[in-house]
């Protein structure tokens, strides 16, 4: 007959104690630092338009004249919730870039239908883009602190 030796509870809990430190579990996706980067580029376009916007006279807004502007900026934003879809575990930074996108085209549409952006709509705009984007850049920050 053959006998098995028996390893000690305390070997065993301490290999486990140690296994289990090695080993991390993560819930949201590793930091990345090209979308970080791409997330301030974005805003910074984003930004331009809006003092580009408000630079212009009042009565000289129409749409057409901030058409590409808004088209390449809209093209920047689906780009970003891309890369954030394709991550695991990134949730958060979907919905972030998803919600930047929906405002973005709310505003393009009621530009196209209104012809024009008065002072005060455009400055609140650009306060809100501002807060989107501080929010998914710290969030991007923060998956940094969790590695």
């Amino acid at each position: 007959m053959h006998q098995h030796k028996r390893i000690p509870l305390g070997l065993v809990l301490i290999f486990l104690g140690l296994l289990s430190g090695a080993c991390t579990v993560h819930y949201v996706a590793d930091y990345n630092a090209e979308v970080k980067a791409d997330i301030l580029r974005v805003a910074k376009q984003v930004d331009l338009f809006w003092g580009k916007l408000l630079a212009t006279p009042v009565d000289q807004r129409q749409y057409a004249k901030f058409k590409d502007d808004y088209i390449r900026i809209e093209t920047d934003l689906r780009g970003l919730l891309m890369q954030n879809r394709i991550r695991p575990l990134n949730e958060l930074s979907t919905q972030q870039s998803q919600i930047a996108l929906e405002l973005w085209e709310q505003d393009m549409a009621d530009h196209k239908n209104n012809e024009g952006i008065s002072d005060f709509i455009a400055k609140r705009h650009r306060q809100d883009f501002v807060r989107v984007f501080v929010a998914m850049a710290k969030g991007e920050e923060a998956k940094q602190l969790d590695e």
